[in-house]
């Protein structure tokens, strides 16, 4: 009675660890390999784009929001296993960044798989993951580095004063705020387009990472009608 059921949960949680393991491995590639990782002229040098998300990004949409999260975490861990230059403030800010695009994006698709339900949850995606990156950066990521690495206030205002020469000296100014937009921006941008443009060629590969249990009940069953079969067949013919 309760068989299928139990086999159709192993199933279930045999292709969420193939599934984790191939794009958050993926991922973890891109988010810690050094030279896979790019800084802009619209922030300061300490601020890098990594293109993690992408393969996240992906089958997320393909497979929804749990597996994205699970893929976060996995790809998080082992960057911090590696080591990091940063404390851990760097691995938590990301992850959170990460989040506040791929989670609301993946699951409104889920909701609405289709061109339209991508294009809102992407839109929602990127309009939370503006105001929530700002939002941290500004009180949380920020405080928590000049703690970490005993940085006076204006440091960090200083490295963005550099860029935009707006006279900001405090690293509480709201100007800050506005000067984090483009980097985000243009980071949003990169992987949504590059996502949308990979989506549909590794569609293929996508439906194949699907892991097949053979039904024991059913084998079993076949290979007891074969004998009938064949006896059928060797029935003798009335003359």
């Amino acid at each position: 009675m309760w068989g299928p059921f139990f086999m159709t949960k192993r199933r279930k949680i045999i292709n969420i660890i193939a599934q984790v393991a191939i794009f958050g491995g993926l991922a973890a590639i891109l988010y810690c390999v050094p030279g896979l990782y790019f800084s802009l002229p619209v922030a300061p040098s300490f601020m890098t784009i990594h293109l993690d998300e992408i393969p996240i990004l992906i089958s997320g949409f393909a497979y929804g929001p749990i597996v994205a999260l699970l893929e976060l975490l996995l790809k998080t861990g082992i960057k911090l296993m590696t080591g990091s230059i940063t404390g851990c403030v760097g691995e938590l800010g990301d992850l959170m960044y990460s989040l506040a695009l791929i989670i609301p994006a993946t699951w409104i698709y889920q909701k609405h798989r289709n061109i339209k339900g991508a294009i809102l949850g992407v839109g929602i995606g990127v309009f939370a993951n503006l105001i929530f990156t700002t939002i941290v950066n500004l009180y949380t990521i920020f405080p928590v580095y000049k703690v970490a690495f005993s940085m006076k206030d204006g440091d960090i205002a200083g490295a963005f004063d550099a860029i935009y020469h707006w006279g900001v000296t405090s690293d509480e100014d709201i100007r800050i705020a506005v000067m984090l937009l483009p980097f985000n921006l243009i980071k949003d941008t990169i992987v949504v387009g590059v996502t949308f443009i990979c989506y549909k060629p590794l569609r293929f590969v996508i439906e194949k990472i699907n892991v097949t249990i053979p039904d024991k009940k059913k084998s079993e069953e076949v290979k007891l009608e074969e004998p009938k079969e064949v006896e059928e067949n060797n029935e003798p013919k009335n003359e």
